[in-house]
């Protein structure tokens, strides 16, 4: 209906030019024409501003150019709508037909799981980057936060016709790494090493390397053997460790639902990254006390170390060596990664290179900033230091869900399904509801409600409209008929599912979908109250029953692009 639209008023454009002006002033194929859905129902479906647009080429008043502009769509007869208004200062509003509402509800239950796919980036090759770990450093919050952004994401630029390979850069070398290993050993835990030992000794190794100039040098000595890959006592200790952080990182986002295509280590991209800045010196890098530098402060950046004194890769110059790994073993058309918006100085630094060294590797890379996780209405504390852990956090929104649904009587099993699904489902919509860059605000208690802006009141609006399609035998195939009374809100709030997808889909962020599914549950919650939907003498009984189904697919397909699990019990 949208193109439809724009069409008619793209033709409607040169009887308006030639209105005011013999010659055309502009180009019509340069004029964007925007369709976007109106917030008050009570002024139509859709609304345009295209004539306050031409208005201001044209000097003239725009509400007379949206009146001329009308003039012409009515003699137009446009299919499925009913009425053409101006508002002022210059919208023009769109009624849209009792019987395109039937229709467009048998149309999104006819696509099922194909309804929202909208082949905005159909043909084009995506390597996304998400949820990158630090390897001797359990999950925490942060990655949460990373994890259930780049996964929604993910989905969601699928659901728009890309082809995405996920990636995840897992840190295999650093000096925290160093710490650990060295800690284990002093521990004496070379034959105990857990994840929640690996832990431990990562807080015991950091506090011992700030206390001690003896212990300092010990660990900076593992450092250099590991960057090295020189055989030294530890090295099974960190074989050992290496590979109990792996399988906790591929269990922990499995948890989450996310899956990769490909792993790529810092110990690979530094050797890769160290030999590009060695070879653009001094054309793109330079030395500076026995390291090498990039002079950021030339292009309104900060001057930042990319080889350090003792000649190993910094985290920029692994970065870098990551983009010609990800060129190489890949062919995309554009590579996104997903940070913390603390970082965002570091991937200007990263991007900036990128562009001197290749062109294409700065033009094709995106880093997308996300804020940080903080708590209201509760706290929780870490075993591990003061960074709570993913699985901590979820594990304790877990016992609050238990004790909602203590007096439902469901069995264990069932019990522990809802409390996890429901656990994650309030942690994931908590961040993905919030823009892109802004700090997240967690409050327990508003997190699992299942009445307001909360993960587990959009899983209970499915559940219900579950719970009613199940009480009718079948559902009779709607017939092409307008409805007999108004037509509900929720009706037209489906017709926005697609652009909320677009929406996120452009600006990398999901909240757009989210806050869409929020506003949809809400509305068909509401209709739910003052409408017997079961009522089969009701005079739009099955339009009503087709309103359901319509719903509960938008729903669980919403939900599936969120990354956040349906349950049919709640």
């Amino acid at each position: 209906m949208i193109n439809l639209l724009k069409k008619n008023i793209k033709e409607a454009i040169p009887e308006v030019q030639l209105e005011y002006f013999n010659e055309e002033i502009f180009d019509i194929k340069k004029t964007k024409i925007e369709i976007f859905s109106v917030r008050e129902y009570r002024f139509g479906d859709y609304s345009s501003n295209i004539a306050m647009i031409l208005a201001g080429r044209l000097n003239i008043n725009p509400f007379k150019v949206a009146e001329k502009i009308v003039a012409i769509l009515k003699k137009r007869k446009i299919k499925n709508v009913e009425k053409i208004e101006v508002v002022k200062p210059g919208y023009i509003n769109f009624y849209l037909t009792k019987k395109y509402f039937v229709d467009f509800v048998e149309d999104i239950i006819i696509k099922d799981k194909k309804w929202g796919q909208i082949n905005f980036l159909k043909n084009k090759r995506y390597i996304f980057e998400h949820s990158s770990p630090n390897l001797f450093k359990p999950f925490h919050i942060g990655h949460l936060v990373n994890n259930s952004i780049g996964e929604s994401l993910v989905r969601i630029l699928k659901k728009a016709g890309a082809d995405i390979k996920t990636v995840s850069f897992p840190s295999d070398i650093s000096p925290g790494i160093a710490k650990t290993v060295w800690a284990i050993n002093k521990k004496g835990w070379t034959n105990k090493i857990t994840i929640e030992n690996i832990g431990k000794a990562y807080v015991f190794g950091v506090k011992k390397y700030e206390e001690s100039k003896e212990i300092k040098k010990e660990i900076d000595k593992i450092n250099r053997q590991l960057y090295l890959k020189k055989k030294f006592d530890g090295l099974d200790i960190y074989r050992i460790g290496q590979k109990i952080s792996l399988d906790y990182f591929k269990k922990i986002t499995k948890r989450l639902g996310s899956k990769f295509d490909d792993l790529i280590f810092e110990s690979e991209a530094e050797i890769v990254g160290k030999k590009i800045v060695e070879k653009n010196i001094p054309k793109i890098f330079e030395r500076s006390n026995g390291a090498v530098i990039f002079p950021g402060s030339r292009y309104g950046l900060f001057d930042n170390v990319f080889i350090n004194s003792d000649g190993f890769g910094t985290y920029l110059a692994k970065d870098i060596g990551l983009l010609k790994i990800k060129f190489e073993k890949f062919n995309f058309d554009k590579s996104i990664t997903v940070t913390d918006v603390e970082q965002r100085e570091h991937f200007q630094l990263v991007k900036k290179t990128a562009e001197l060294i290749n062109r294409e590797w700065g033009k094709k890379s995106d880093f997308i900033q996300h804020g940080r996780l903080r708590f209201s209405g509760g706290k929780i504390s870490s075993r591990f230091g003061n960074v709570p852990l993913a699985e901590e956090l979820i594990d304790s929104v877990k016992k609050k869900v238990f004790a909602k649904i203590a007096e439902q009587n469901f069995s264990t099993k069932k019990s522990e399904e809802i409390a996890e699904k429901v656990a994650i489902g309030a942690l994931k919509y908590s961040i993905l509801k919030s823009n892109a860059g802004k700090n997240i605000v967690f409050d327990f208690e508003k997190s699992i409600s299942f009445d307001g802006d909360a993960g587990p009141y959009l899983q209970y609006t499915f559940v219900r409209t579950n719970s009613i399609l199940k009480k009718i035998k079948y559902l009779k195939k709607i017939k092409n008929e307008e409805r007999l009374g108004d037509i509900p809100n929720v009706e037209k709030i489906l017709l926005r599912f697609t652009q909320a997808i677009e929406q996120a889909t452009k600006n990398y962020t999901p909240h757009h979908l989210a806050n869409y599914l929020y506003q949809l549950a809400s509305e068909f919650n509401s209709f739910y109250a003052k409408t017997k939907i079961l009522d089969d003498k009701n005079k739009d009984y099955f339009n009503n029953i087709a309103l359901t189904k319509a719903v509960n697919i938008t729903m669980r397909n919403g939900l599936e692009l969120l990354g956040i699990e349906m349950i049919d019990k709640m």
